[in-house]
């Protein structure tokens, strides 16, 4: 009989990149504020890369928005039934989301589309495992730091 190494990872396989797509319905009947994008998540960041259509004859170029895994504070998945599909993403810096429409105190609600939705219920697992490979590699350092000024 073989054991397997490590059986919760051949369970829940972790991704190093991932990327959702949303789009944001216009607020107005005007068409404004309408929103569509991407949230990536890449090795060292988070990335928010969103473009907003003003008007119907206007192009706006993509605003790009970094975030730190530590910046994240919480990401949720909301899938009900015959309701929209929302990825909540809140951000412990609310001045990052100031040109996105929509945005309250550092929160924002993404609507995801149909072939994202698969990717979207593993962008929070994947974020807090990110966080903590953060949250190890900073204490790491501190912890070296402190023992280069005692020795």
């Amino acid at each position: 009989m073989e054991r397997e190494l490590f059986p919760a990872a051949a369970k829940h396989p972790v991704y190093d990149e991932l990327s959702v797509s949303f789009e944001n319905p216009a607020t107005d009947p005007l068409g404004y504020d309408h929103v569509e994008g991407k949230l990536y998540c890449g090795r060292d960041a988070v990335e928010l890369q969103f473009k907003v259509r003003d008007r119907a004859f206007r192009k706006t170029p993509a605003t790009v928005v970094p975030f730190d895994y530590a910046e994240v504070e919480k990401v949720e998945y909301h899938a009900k039934w015959f309701r929209p599909k929302v990825l909540v993403f809140q951000s412990r810096c609310p001045g990052k989301l100031d040109g996105f429409p929509g945005a309250a105190v550092g929160r924002v609600e993404l609507r995801v589309i149909e072939e994202s939705r698969r990717d979207a219920a593993k962008v929070a697992e994947l974020i807090r495992y990110k966080q903590s490979e953060a949250f190890v590699a900073e204490s790491e350092s501190r912890l070296a730091r402190l023992r280069e000024t005692d020795g």
